[in-house]
């Protein structure tokens, strides 16, 4: 997963790299923040994020022939140009829902910050 999304970091061209911290401190932070409105995150989000989950896409393979024209790298850089396309179209969205962007609650400040 780091390396998928680092590819998509790599794509902005900020010269940023992923550092990973260990996942309970980051939950237990996440729940503090959503406890004060302040997570960018929903808890489905953030207490699965650490947990391995695969999609096996076999029967689709075995039956109707399906072949990934993507890897999940190249799928999120794609997902990413999109984004940056559409970017217009979000201005002014919020919510919750995969369609639009969160509310970045504590991140406005981490923005500024670092």
């Amino acid at each position: 997963m780091k390396e998928d999304y680092q590819a998509v970091l790599d794509e902005a061209g900020f010269g940023k790299q992923i550092v990973p911290l260990p996942a309970a401190p980051v939950i237990w932070t996440l729940r503090v923040l959503e406890a004060l409105r302040l997570s960018p995150l929903y808890k489905w989000v953030y207490e699965t994020a650490a947990t391995d989950s695969f999609v096996s896409i076999e029967k689709a393979e075995r039956v109707l022939g399906y072949k990934p024209k993507y890897s999940n790298k190249q799928a999120l850089i794609r997902n990413y140009r999109w984004y940056l396309a559409n970017l217009k179209n979000f201005e002014h969205a919020s919510g919750v829902s995969h369609r639009v962007p969160w509310k970045q609650g504590i991140l406005k400040l981490a923005k500024v910050v670092f």
